[in-house]
């Protein structure tokens, strides 16, 4: 009852000036939208940007590369050999050459060509799965050695499809160049066609790498087929000066089963006398960044908070000088000084969490209409963007409440202790 009591009497005493206290709680729900539409921006920017790599699964994933100077000998070459050394590691799914190469020029037909970057999968990416999801149309490769293909939906616009699934079954034409090993650092010039089915089509989701949308994808082994796919390693080796002699890929992939696993694998692979990079490292750099933009933003924000904790302290004070005969009255009847910082401490927290609900209410109006606005300027430029630009977690949105009460309270102090210091006597004689 005491509590209950106490929270009418502080409402009775925000009512005493209606327009002040309206005031005075619109002010912190401005503060408190703009540092939770802020910060949920910010949040909104980094789960648009680690979505896709949650999605495809590329968490899981470590790049492995071959060591110039290896701690003790030669170095390891990564071959096919050191592949399956790897792949046999405890938790390893898989352990593939990642093979990428730009012009390659594709062909449907007479009429239609294109010009795209050509990557490689393995085929057990189909029995792995964790790729299922990019997938709008068709399969990935079978386990056979038929030379198949998955194009992204770009590409299949390019090579004249009105729709991406009408590319599935199209023979496409692939024409590749380039350099081959024919001698110890001795290559030869070479142009080589082959076909392959289209028995996949792709679409990265949210903000994934947009500019693979229009790759082709292809079984390792069928990479292969490609002139100097397997001898750009030591093309580059060479080029820097090195021996082009030596045999291996110039990069690799082995896929762990669960990110977990990550750390002792890359570890594991290091030992094996390879370098080895995590996703995971990558993204700490990325995470960072929107770390410290979480941190500017919520400066900002909490600035404009701290300015309308102002109005609060006026609020009170200026409370304290009206009601001061009242306070004396309280006082009269039994109230101590702590019942009289109590009331004025509560009528600051109900100020804090009127106007910290009121502003999460304000931060989903300014989302909602940014979307939109942000939305339509985007189809104009021919983007479409996925999902919300903003996210609002659950934590955010007490946290903001919680931040705005505590604010509120911290700026009731002054008043509160005021207040507990009015002598009775001398407010009951009108002084």
């Amino acid at each position: 009852m005491r509590a209950a009591r106490m929270a009418q009497l502080a409402a009775g005493g925000l009512a005493r000036s209606p327009l002040r206290a309206v005031l005075t709680t619109f002010g912190v729900a401005i503060a408190s939208g703009a540092l939770t539409s802020m910060l949920a921006f910010a949040l909104g920017l980094q789960r648009q940007a680690e979505a896709p790599f949650q999605k495809l699964g590329l968490l899981n994933n470590i790049e492995v590369f071959p060591r110039d100077e290896a701690p003790e000998g030669e170095p390891v070459p990564l071959d096919d050999a050191a592949l399956d050394r790897i792949e046999a590691l405890p938790h390893v799914s898989l352990a593939y050459p990642d093979f990428r190469m730009r012009g390659i020029h594709v062909r449907c037909g007479e009429s239609h060509a294109a010009e795209t970057i050509a990557i490689s999968l393995p085929r057990e990416v189909a029995l792995v799965g964790f790729l299922d999801s990019v997938l709008t149309a068709g399969t990935f490769f079978s386990q056979g050695d038929a030379p198949e293909a998955v194009i992204g939906a770009e590409l299949a616009k390019e090579l004249g499809f009105a729709a991406p699934a009408a590319a599935l079954g199209a023979e496409l034409t692939v024409e590749a160049s380039g350099l081959n090993l024919t001698a110890p650092d001795q290559f030869q010039y070479e142009r080589q066609e082959f076909t392959v089915r289209v028995v996949g089509i792709y679409e990265f989701p949210g903000m994934g790498p947009q500019l693979l949308g229009g790759s082709l994808v292809l079984p390792v082994d069928v990479m292969k087929r490609v002139p100097g796919i397997e001898f750009g390693a030591a093309l580059e080796r060479l080029r820097g000066g090195g021996g082009g002699a030596r045999d291996g890929y110039g990069r690799a992939m082995a896929r762990v089963e669960h990110p977990r696993h990550l750390a002792e694998t890359a570890r594991a692979i290091r030992e094996m006398g390879f370098g080895a990079r995590t996703m995971l490292d990558e993204l700490k750099e990325m995470r960072t960044f929107f770390l410290l933009m979480d941190l500017l933003l919520a400066s900002v924000g909490t600035v404009a908070l701290v300015v309308a904790s102002l109005g609060i302290i006026n609020t009170l004070v200026m409370a304290v000088l009206e009601r001061y005969q009242e306070i004396g009255i309280y006082k009269a009847i039994g109230a101590s000084d702590g019942d009289v910082r109590v009331l004025f401490l509560t009528e600051a927290a109900g100020v804090g969490l009127l106007g910290g609900g009121a502003g999460l209410l304000l931060a989903r109006v300014v989302a909602a209409v940014i979307d939109v606005v942000a939305r339509r300027y985007a189809l104009t430029q021919g983007i479409t963007l996925p999902g919300s630009l903003f996210a609002f977690p659950w934590w955010l949105l007490a946290g903001a409440v919680l931040f705005c009460l505590a604010v509120s309270l911290l700026a009731g102090v002054y008043p509160a202790s005021r207040a507990a210091r009015v002598d009775p006597i001398c407010a009951l004689r009108g002084l």
